[in-house]
């Protein structure tokens, strides 16, 4: 049924990418994501699956798979347990291709990502200055975007998100 349903969702995306006239570069970047999406997940939106779950059974489910993740961050070892509860409720599961693109240096910063599996390179070139380059490679475990904790801690922040200072 699941290989059906992913099926019907190719044939669907190829039409709908033909009408829209999208490129073949961006219509291949589509395919792969869509592969890799059914490699990894073999067609189950854990997301669905855990939200028809009584409240304690889901909490319980996010609780085993985001504490170890949220407690590596300093900041998080002390807070209240219903806080960490609320913080591993909204945390959700999303899948990137090779080579993608998750922020640019210079953007708004407006979540943190916990790498729970694979690889992320994080880039800096300090603002475009001439001559600086730092990267930074982050695996399973590690964390980035913790300049919005930083930033919606500090009582003098403006109500502008803090820019990203390293593209990831």
């Amino acid at each position: 049924v699941r290989i059906e349903e992913m099926r019907v969702r190719r044939q669907d995306a190829e039409q709908w990418m033909s009408h829209r006239l999208l490129p073949e570069d961006l219509r291949e970047r589509i395919r792969r994501y869509e592969q890799y999406k059914w490699q990894e997940t073999r067609g189950v939106d854990e997301e669905t699956v855990i939200r028809d779950l009584p409240k304690d059974l889901r909490r319980d489910i996010k609780r085993h798979l985001c504490l170890a993740l949220l407690m590596r961050v300093p900041m998080f070892e002390k807070m209240d347990e219903k806080l960490i509860d609320a913080m591993c409720d909204r945390l959700k599961p999303v899948l990137y291709t090779d080579n993608s693109y998750i922020v640019r240096e210079g953007d708004p910063v407006n979540e943190m990502l916990f790498i729970m599996r694979g690889n992320l390179l994080t880039m800096t070139t300090n603002g475009g200055r001439t001559g600086f380059f730092n990267s930074v490679f982050l695996e399973a475990g590690d964390f980035c975007g913790e300049e919005l904790l930083t930033w919606a801690l500090d009582p003098h922040s403006s109500s502008n998100l803090p820019e990203i200072g390293r593209a990831s």
